[in-house]
């Protein structure tokens, strides 16, 4: 054993050591507010104000505090420690929609994942897509993940599961300015600032970010380092109509350039956004909200000489109201409407589309009795795709493509049971499905003797999905969660390949079947005032069941979905100190049949550690220190990963 490994496996043990051994441990503040509670209240899970314990999903909350403690540059660096999530970064904190994604579930696709900024989707409308590196972290109060389909509440899109980062509308009146270097030539500076005045509260964020990057492919050396700019104004003005409405506008623009040192190939991204929303609590008995938002995205990139561009934009409206029935009923019944633009401009062929969705949902919370909590719901989504063309560049035709509509309906039963002050049960089981997206319906394209083919005869992917899973608190500082779920999924897409000569042509159908089983289980234990922990482990076995695509790889784990994955952490607060120590582990997750295979390409296996120190120099200043992949670990996320990173930042409050 060399070296390197050897300092791998001592921190290993040590951290592993740390949390075991804590279960014994009792802390010296048991008096003290917990730390690790089910109290915590949620929205996302109900689409209502309630506590996790009460919710029959399985629910993750990161809160401000911890994303403070930890190495969180980007929102999902905040995600990479919690069960049932895989988040795969391509190349490093240059981040972007091509290149990040986030997997839930065992569904192995980003469009799979409905991510949300105070409840208003934000996947894109070409490709479902999203930036979350292009989403500033200053204001996020904290972020709610709900694991599993969740198509029941919010339709197309949340099969894997649902995202939502809530930002802060109670002002304090400080400003934060950060500035900070690192490795990878990085470069960031941003600005932060809230405030009140009358009725009125503000935030607003202003950040820059660049990075000379590294060398994301090796095999290819003549490429240079891949670099990248970034360039983001945030806001957000809250009016308090009074103690029980408020009114919001948020919105944000970003600017996202990527290049490499040697070549000529290169992108750029712009996205403008907005949001505005009412919501008032109109007696103790029942409330209203009411929001409409717009999301623009720009993007265009230079491929070995070639210029292709992907402009969308994305609309949606909704109005929700929840009110009681009688005393045991609790009803939450909504409307919304969404619409989504794109096309595709390219030297081969010129491509567009439009899709609209009506969407109503009902919910009703029944309790049974003091102890068992009944939840009854489903969404009725209508979809249409219209407007759809492909212009044949070289020849000058137009060909129009075929308007298609689908409807689905999604019921969902959810039982919450609570056994005790300790132990809360929890059952569900329900469908979901996703819209095919304009990509996938009006998208023809070649790369050399290859021809991608659109199908706009695509049904949604469907899935029905079942869960089992228990929450228990043993004491204030302890606790521990664990999931079992199964789900059946039919018609999911993919691209079937067929030859002709020396033409391979690929077409989107459906056609694969794909059944998921898993397993989560994760323990948080407080060890004393100063030192927290954690470990988590979850297991994805998502096998191909059926495929006309590809026979032969029926029994085959899913492509992007690692069957293994396994976290461990220690944070420590005391006095001027703070600092955490992280290891997270994913097996590899290539496609069908190449699960040997490493290099360019490939999802290789890998453990790295991440570690993060700050020190508060007065009251008003600190200075911290972290570093990714502090190993130095080579491996590939299709790209090769990062290599140690270390950056150093600079932090004052006023």
């Amino acid at each position: 054993m060399n070296k390197k490994c050897k300092q791998k496996s001592t921190l290993l043990a040590l951290m592993v050591g740390l949390t075991l051994s804590s279960l014994n441990f009792t802390a010296a503040t048991a008096d003290e507010d917990p730390t690790f509670d089910l109290d915590q209240v949620v929205v996302t899970a109900t689409k209502t104000e309630k506590k996790v314990k009460e919710v029959p999903v399985a629910v993750e909350i990161i809160t401000r505090e911890e994303m403070d403690k930890k190495n969180i540059k980007r929102v999902d660096d905040a995600l990479k420690n919690i069960t049932g999530v895989y988040v795969q970064q391509g190349k490093g904190i240059m981040g972007g929609a091509s290149t990040d994604k986030i997997v839930m579930r065992g569904f192995g696709s980003q469009k799979q994942v409905l991510v949300m900024i105070d409840g208003q989707p934000i996947n894109e409308g070409y490709n479902g897509g999203v930036s979350l590196a292009n989403i500033p972290t200053d204001n996020i109060d904290r972020i709610e993940v709900i694991k599993g389909p969740a198509s029941a509440l919010y339709g197309s899109n949340a099969m894997g599961g649902v995202i939502n980062i809530i930002t802060q509308d109670k002002a304090k009146q400080e400003t934060i300015i950060r500035s900070g270097i690192g490795g990878q030539g990085t470069n960031s500076q941003s600005v932060y600032t809230s405030g009140s005045a009358g009725n009125f509260d503000y935030f607003i964020t202003a950040q820059r970010t660049s990075a000379d990057g590294y060398v994301t492919n090796p095999g290819n050396p003549a490429q240079g380092d891949n670099g990248m700019k970034r360039e983001l104004l945030d806001g957000k003005l809250v009016y308090h109509v009074d103690d029980h409405s408020k009114i919001s506008l948020s919105g944000g623009s970003n600017n996202f350039k990527y290049f490499y040192k040697g070549i000529t190939d290169r992108g750029e991204s712009n996205e403008d956004s907005w949001t505005l929303s009412y919501e008032n609590k109109l007696n103790s008995t029942s409330s209203l909200k009411l929001s409409y938002g717009e999301k623009k995205v720009d993007y265009w990139y230079v491929s070995s000489g070639s210029y292709t561009a992907n402009p969308s934009k994305t609309t949606q409206g909704e109005v929700q109201y929840d009110f009681k029935l009688r005393d045991k009923d609790s009803l939450t019944v909504g409307y919304s409407y969404r619409t989504e633009q794109a096309n595709s401009f390219a030297k081969a062929a010129n491509i567009g589309g439009k899709t609209e969705t009506d969407s109503f949902y009902l919910q009703d919370e029944h309790k049974v009795n003091d102890s068992t909590m009944l939840y009854l719901g489903g969404r009725y989504d209508n979809w249409r795709f219209y407007d759809g063309y492909t212009t044949v560049n070289s020849k000058g035709t137009t060909n129009q493509i075929p308007e298609s509509k689908e409807n689905s309906f999604n019921p969902k039963v959810g039982v919450v049971h609570k056994v005790n002050d300790k132990l809360t049960l929890r059952s569900s089981i329900g469908t979901a499905f996703r819209a095919p997206n304009e990509y996938e319906l009006a998208k023809d394209w070649v790369n050399g003797s290859t021809i991608y083919k659109c199908n706009p005869g695509l049904q949604p992917e469907k899935s029905t999905n079942y869960e089992l899973g228990f929450d228990y608190q043993a004491d204030k500082t302890l606790l521990a969660k664990m999931s079992i779920f199964h789900s059946n999924v039919t018609d999911a897409i993919g691209l079937k390949s067929t030859k002709s000569g020396a033409t391979t042509v690929k077409q989107y159908i459906n056609s694969d079947k794909v059944r998921i089983n898993g397993l989560e289980f994760g323990l948080t234990k407080q060890l004393s005032d100063a030192w927290s922990s954690f470990v988590n482990y979850t297991y994805t076995d998502a096998k191909i069941v059926k495929s006309a695509i590809a026979p032969e790889d029926i029994g085959e784990q899913l492509a992007d979905v690692p069957k293994h994955m396994f976290n461990i952490g220690v944070n420590y607060s005391a006095g001027r100190w703070q600092g955490s120590l992280t290891g997270n582990y994913q097996s590899n997750s290539n496609e069908p049949g190449k699960q040997g295979q490493k290099g360019y390409g490939t999802n290789e296996s890998h453990f790295i550690v991440d570690t993060k120190v700050s020190y508060k120099m007065t009251k008003d200043t600190s200075i911290s220190l972290s570093v990714d992949n502090l190993f130095d670990k080579k491996y590939y996320v299709y790209y090769l990963a990062a290599p140690r990173t270390a950056y150093l930042e600079l932090t004052h409050k006023f």
